[in-house]
């Protein structure tokens, strides 16, 4: 003998597990339907009925089945008990499932067949209640397809909502990739005259240190001046080493790095927009590495804008006692996170930072880096 459970658990895995909500609507068309035909019909009436209403709770896990349950449970009902006024709670039963049909059926084939054994329930319903009659088939037939419309469409919408969001969830893993490339291309950038720069700087300071052996006719003075020399020639490039691991040749004919005195040039040449240069404060003597890295995130700042020759870009540069601050104001747009992150990862190795901010369609990104950094 199968056990209650074993049959609970083979009814679930066949027609799935009913919601709460449906199961509760199946019970009020049934209860209601079956209070009023034991009155008026008797019992056996009273329980035939069910069989129109209960298939409304497997309306959501297994539509077509309901529907194939409806079908024939309403010529099933008119054969056995006859003519009778059902179209209270049976017609609505038919409607939620004819909308479920079309909201969860997958192949437009199967909701066919689903919509096709909803019609021959509302046939049956039309032919044995004597309130509804044959005709009454011109009138239900179509708010039938409406309910399955409305489904179709429902559906169509949840598709595309889903598809939305896979799409983003994919492109949002691919700009954080993107980022990351970024924040990795910078860097490479950033280190990549270490090979040239580095061995200079070094033969410069052996050079020095090679004037500064004494000999019986050097002077003291002048040999202690030399090695002093050396000592801040070596602070000077440890530092320099330090804060930005070595500036990088941009051009190969050797021409100067650029620096934030050339951003106006820099506007210029990167945006067609109307562009504005405010400087504030007093303009101080910086390391060319902290010259270069300023002016490379405003190249960065101004590439994050859509290029709108209708825009204005107002670029700020403020020269505080202990930090120096750039500000772009622009247009706001789509790909910003790439040149951002190189931004970012630029003022990170001067222990500086940058922030970002979105208002009524406009982008500002500040950048401060410290004049003093904490390096020793």
């Amino acid at each position: 003998m199968i056990s209650a459970d074993r049959a609970r658990t083979w009814a679930d895995r066949t027609l799935g597990r009913p919601g709460r909500v449906d199961l509760a609507i199946a019970v009020l068309l049934g209860g209601y339907a079956f209070a009023r035909l034991y009155v008026t019909s008797g019992l056996p009436a009273a329980v035939g009925v069910l069989g129109m209403t209960l298939p409304v709770g497997w309306r959501r896990p297994r539509p077509v089945t309901a529907a194939a349950a409806l079908a024939v449970a309403a010529p099933l009902n008119g054969v056995l008990f006859g003519t009778l006024v059902r179209c209270g709670t049976a017609l609505p039963a038919v409607f939620l499932v004819a909308y479920s049909v079309g909201a969860r059926a997958d192949r437009h084939r199967v909701a066919a067949v689903g919509l096709l054994l909803c019609l021959v329930n509302v046939l049956a319903q039309c032919g044995y209640d004597p309130r509804l009659g044959f005709p009454a088939v011109a009138l239900m037939a179509p708010a039938l397809l409406a309910f399955f419309a409305a489904g179709r469409l429902v559906r169509r919408r949840t598709a595309m909502t889903e598809a939305l969001r896979r799409t983003s969830v994919r492109l949002r893993a691919q700009r954080e990739r993107t980022a990351q490339l970024a924040v990795r291309a910078e860097r490479a950038r950033i280190a990549g005259d270490l090979s040239t720069w580095l061995p200079s700087s070094i033969e410069r300071i052996a050079s020095t240190a090679a004037a500064g052996i004494p000999t019986a006719d050097t002077d003291a003075g002048r040999t202690r001046q030399l090695l002093a020399s050396v000592e801040q020639q070596g602070r000077t490039t440890l530092q320099r080493m330090r804060e930005v691991l070595g500036t990088w040749q941009d051009d190969p004919l050797g021409r100067p790095q650029p620096s934030l005195a050339e951003l106006a040039e820099l506007l210029d040449r990167a945006t067609t927009a109307r562009t504005e240069l405010t400087v504030h404060g007093t303009a101080q003597t910086l390391p060319a590495a902290l010259e270069l890295s300023g002016y490379r995130i405003v190249e960065h700042m101004l590439t994050a804008m859509p290029d709108a020759p209708g825009a204005t870009v107002a670029v700020t540069v403020r020269f505080d006692p202990a930090a120096l601050e750039l500000r772009v104001d622009g247009p706001s747009g789509a790909g910003t996170e790439l040149p951002l992150a190189a931004a970012r990862e630029r003022a990170s190795l001067h222990g500086g930072t940058v922030d970002t901010r979105v208002s009524a369609g406009r982008l500002l990104t500040t950048a401060r880096l410290p004049l003093v950094t904490s390096h020793a």
